[in-house]
């Protein structure tokens, strides 16, 4: 599924990845960019909303924006002072928030991969019950996708 929209070296750039940024816009075309954790699942990319928020978790400014717009951009970047080590994917999507009962299987899925790949969830930070499904469109990718760790 993935092969049409990235190279597989991009698309393992991606999946090595540690943290994205995650770009929203309100109705009004405001945009919103925050730094992600996120888990790969059959082509799709889920983001985690946190449960340890000091805000009310169903109005974070991403969830309200996704709620108006569901436009998203997704950027994996690696820098170094060496530009020729430098990479970035940028994916192009549509996003839908999913909750553990109403998606039970993809949520399952996901935050499993999620406690694998972050130590974090499996400790004292819990997964809330709503996740951001990515659906990619299209995608973009430059630069070096080697062996190199994208940007932590």
């Amino acid at each position: 599924m993935t092969a049409p929209l990235l190279p597989d070296d991009a698309w393992r750039f991606v999946t090595r990845a540690r943290v994205a940024r995650l770009a929203t816009a309100s109705r009004d075309a405001a945009p919103h960019v925050v730094p992600v954790v996120f888990a790969v699942v059959d082509g799709k990319i889920y983001v985690p909303v946190d449960g340890k928020q000091k805000k009310d978790i169903e109005r974070l400014k991403r969830l309200d924006n996704i709620r108006e717009n569901a436009q998203v951009s997704f950027l994996v970047d690696h820098y170094e002072d060496d530009w020729a080590k430098l990479g970035f994917v940028l994916i192009f999507g549509s996003a839908t928030i999913i909750h553990a009962e109403a998606d039970a299987a993809a949520y399952e899925k996901a935050a499993e991969l999620l406690r694998e790949k972050y130590a974090q969830y499996r400790g004292p930070i819990t997964l809330h019950a709503w996740m951001i499904e990515i659906t990619l469109h299209r995608a973009a990718s430059w630069g070096a996708m080697g062996e190199e760790e994208p940007q932590k």
